[in-house]
C-alpha cells in the first residue's frame, strides 16, 4: 500500500502534489493542534514560572500515575514490576525507577503487543496515533502514542519557539526528510506548499550547490520569516547565501532540529543569514525534550518527561558523557518506560542567566553524522528516513567511499531474505535516485565510536 500511494502521489503533476501536501498538513494539523491544545500551550507557559520543587512534584504524581497504569494494563510490565519488587502507587521519587530494565527498541519489538496497553484511562478519549521512527541506530520501529501525548509534546515544543518570538501560524520554510519531491524531478520547483501547516516544504533531496540559489530565492518570494530544518541542510543553505551575497528580508527566525548542532555550523548559520540560529532536541517516542532559551543554554524540559542521564564514558577531551534514558508521562497506549534514545551528553552545572528551571545540556552527541554526497552535487542529510518503515533491520549504517556510490551496512533482526534486500534497496532508491549505485552488505556487528556512538553515514571519499 505504501509504494502505491508513494507512485500516486510520484505520477501527480506539482500542483495537485501541492493540494495533496495540503491534505496531510491539514490532517497532522487536527492531530497536533486541535482540541484541546490551546489549554495544554497555556498550562505550558504557566509552567516555565514553576520552582524546581513545584516541577519535581508535578512529574512524581505523573510518574506514579503512569507506572499504576502500565502495572494494571501492559502485561509486560505488569510481570517485570511484580519481578523486580516495585509498587507502583507508593512510588515517591524518581529514583525509584532505577529498579527496572532499560528498554530498547529490540525489546519493544520483541515483545509486541505486550508492550501496548489493553485499556486506556476513560478520560483518554483520543484514538492512538501509529507512528514509526529509525532513531541513531537506523532501526525502524512502529508503535503507538497517545493524541495526549502528541499535543502535550507540541505544546511544550511551542513554549520554546515562543520564547524567541515565534507564534503559531507563522509561515515556515522547511528541510525535512519526507520525499515531497520524486528525487527523479531534476527541475525546479524543488518544494510543495502545505497551506493549512503554512509551510514551504524543501526537498532535501534536491539541495545542493547547483540548486541552493533556487531555494532561497522561493523563500524570498514567499517572504518567509521562519526556516526551520536539519542544520545539515540549513548550513547548506546559509552557505550558499553568504557566498551569493543574497539576502532574505523578511527572515527572523532560524530554528534546528534532529541533528546534532556544532559550533561551526551555528556560525556558518549565522554568518549566511544575519539570524543566530536556536535548538530544540525532542524524539518521535517522546521521552525527552531540551528547549534552547534566549540565552543560549539547552534546557530539559523538566515538565514534559522523566528524564535520566546514566553515566557513560568520557569523550576524546575527557567530559564526562551520559546517555539519555527517558519515560513518557503522556502515552498511555504504550508507555514507554526508561526507554534508551541512543543519544549521548554533556551536562553543564552552571545555572542560567534566563531564570528558568531545568538541567542544562551543555551538547549532544548521538545525531551527528556525515552527509551523502551524490553524483550531481545533491547533499542529503538525515539518512536515517530510509530505514523508518524497515522493522527487519537492527541496526544500520551508510557508507560512502566514493562520489555516486553507496554501501548499505545492516544488522539483520532474525533471517535476512532477498525480499528484505529488495525492500531496503527500494527505499534507499527513493531517496538517493537511480544514477547512485547501492550495495547491500549484512554483518554481525557496527563498529562504533570511541563514545560508544553509531555513525548513521560514514564518508570515506575525503568529502
Amino acid at each position: 500500500m505504501r509504494n502505491e500511494l508513494t507512485a500516486l502521489y510520484g505520477a501527480a503533476p506539482w500542483w495537485a502534489q501541492n493540494l495533496l501536501c495540503s491534505a496531510e498538513g491539514l490532517r497532522l494539523r487536527r492531530q497536533r493542534f486541535s482540541g484541546e491544545f490551546d489549554d495544554r500551550l497555556a498550562y505550558a507557559r504557566i509552567r516555565e514560572q514553576w520552582t524546581t520543587a513545584q516541577l519535581e512534584a508535578r512529574r512524581t504524581a505523573r510518574l506514579r500515575a503512569m507506572l499504576v497504569h502500565a502495572e494494571r494494563n501492559v502485561p509486560y510490565w505488569r510481570e517485570v514490576m511484580r519481578a523486580s519488587g516495585i509498587v507502583p502507587a507508593r512510588i515517591g521519587h524518581v529514583s525509584e525507577i532505577e529498579v527496572l530494565p532499560i528498554t530498547s527498541k529490540d525489546l519493544i519489538l520483541r515483545e509486541g503487543d505486550r508492550m501496548r496497553a489493553t485499556s486506556v484511562p476513560h478520560d483518554e478519549t483520543h484514538a492512538p496515533v501509529q507512528l514509526q521512527t529509525s532513531g541513531t541506530t537506523g532501526a525502524g520501529m512502529r508503535f503507538l502514542l497517545s493524541t495526549g501525548a502528541v499535543r502535550e509534546q507540541w505544546a511544550v515544543c511551542w513554549r520554546y519557539r515562543m520564547w524567541h518570538g515565534l507564534q503559531p501560524r507563522t509561515w515556515c520554510a522547511q528541510l525535512g526528510g519526507r520525499l515531497i519531491v520524486p528525487v527523479g524531478d531534476r527541475e525546479p520547483p524543488f518544494w510543495r506548499i502545505n497551506f493549512p501547516g503554512r509551510q514551504l516544504l524543501l526537498s532535501c533531496y534536491h539541495l545542493g550547490p547547483a540548486t541552493a540559489e533556487q531555494y532561497l530565492r522561493a523563500i524570498a518570494d514567499h517572504d518567509i520569516p521562519w526556516i526551520h530544518g536539519y542544520p545539515s541542510m540549513v548550513t547548506v543553505l546559509a552557505d550558499a547565501a553568504a557566498s551569493a551575497n543574497i539576502r532574505l528580508p523578511a527572515l527572523r527566525w532560524v530554528t534546528l532540529a534532529s541533528e546534532s548542532v556544532s559550533a561551526v555550523q551555528r556560525e556558518r548559520i549565522e554568518r549566511g543569514f544575519g539570524v543566530v540560529p536556536r535548538e530544540h532536541y525532542a524524539q518521535t517516542e517522546a521521552v525527552a525534550n531540551f528547549s534552547e532559551c534566549p540565552a543560549g543554554r539547552l534546557h530539559v524540559d523538566e515538565d514534559h518527561a522523566c528524564v535520566e542521564f546514566v553515566q557513560h564514558a568520557r569523550d576524546a577531551f575527557g567530559m564526562q558523557m551520559y546517555r539519555v534514558i527517558g519515560t513518557s508521562l503522556d502515552n498511555w497506549h504504550q508507555p514507554f518506560i526508561r526507554y534508551d534514545t541512543g543519544d549521548l551528553v554533556v551536562l553543564d552545572d552552571a545555572p542560567c542567566s534566563c531564570g528558568r528551571p531545568g538541567r542544562i545540556v551543555r551538547e549532544i552527541d548521538g545525531r551527528r553524522e556525515d552527509a551523502i554526497l551524490l553524483a550531481d552535487g545533491t547533499i542529503v542529510g538525515r539518512a536515517d528516513h530510509i530505514f523508518k518503515a524497515l522493522e527487519f533491520i537492527r541496526e544500520a549504517q551508510i557508507r560512502q567511499p566514493r562520489l555516486g556510490h553507496v554501501e548499505l551496512h545492516v544488522v539483520p533482526r532474525g533471517t535476512w531474505t532477498p525480499g528484505h534486500e529488495a525492500e531496503l534497496v527500494a527505499s534507499a532508491r527513493e531517496r538517493l535516485g537511480a544514477a547512485t549505485t547501492i550495495e547491500v552488505h549484512t554483518v554481525d556487528h557496527i563498529a562504533r565510536t570511541a563514545a560508544g556512538k553509531l555513525r548513521m553515514v560514514v564518508r570515506e571519499d575525503g568529502g
